[in-house]
């Protein structure tokens, strides 16, 4: 299922690239954890040949700042850049856009070849980009919870109300009800529902 969801989503962006384009999700620094790229192998052979990692300027911006840019405007943008879009016109690459996102504490990037993006074609590269995203990359949980209060989440997510959740455990009613409040403090979650979402995407229980 998921790989089914990955092909549905990269080929939505096979339709908007003339020559290629290429992704990287949840950047942290120059490493991301997914990559995926249609460029020729000549041009990605020729990248990795000259370090072109460390000075991509559509790496760059993604690092710097968040939207829509075109190559043209990157090399504005970026004046060091200009060798490295010359060198892609060799390859077929005269031009193109470049869309970066953060969410999650990390940054996304995607790259197309093409001519500049219609508003129905940025509309499309976001939520590719932004469904990629959320497929791929997934944030470390940094809470830790105690054993008592995973008990009490536990019975939540089972369906049982407070009262059956202190009879079952033995306590009191307030203290099933503060240790509730502990984990919700810890996800800063406003509700239940919220609570046991982040458990569960978490794995907490």
């Amino acid at each position: 299922m998921r790989s089914d969801i990955r092909g549905v989503l990269l080929r939505s962006l096979d339709q908007l690239s003339e020559c290629g384009y290429s992704i990287g999700i949840g950047f942290n620094g120059i490493e991301p954890v997914f990559v995926h790229s249609t460029y020729s192998q000549r041009w990605i052979d020729r990248y990795v040949d000259q370090g072109y990692l460390l000075v991509d300027p559509t790496i760059q911006f993604g690092l710097s700042s968040t939207g829509q840019v075109t190559w043209r405007e990157l090399e504005r943008l970026f004046p060091s850049s200009k060798t490295f879009f010359e060198d892609a016109v060799n390859y077929g690459l005269h031009h193109g856009n470049t869309l970066a996102i953060s969410a999650d504490g990390r940054v996304s990037v995607l790259s197309c070849s093409g001519p500049e993006w219609s508003s129905g074609d940025l509309r499309i590269a976001r939520a590719a980009l932004h469904a990629l995203h959320a497929l791929e990359y997934e944030p470390s949980n940094p809470v830790t919870l105690t054993e008592p209060v995973r008990e009490v989440l536990r019975l939540m997510c089972s369906g049982c109300k407070d009262q059956e959740i202190a009879d079952r455990l033995g306590v009191k009613l307030e203290t099933v009800r503060a240790r509730r409040r502990t984990a919700q403090h810890a996800f800063e979650a406003k509700t239940s529902a919220q609570l046991i979402s982040q458990v569960i995407k978490f794995g907490l229980i």
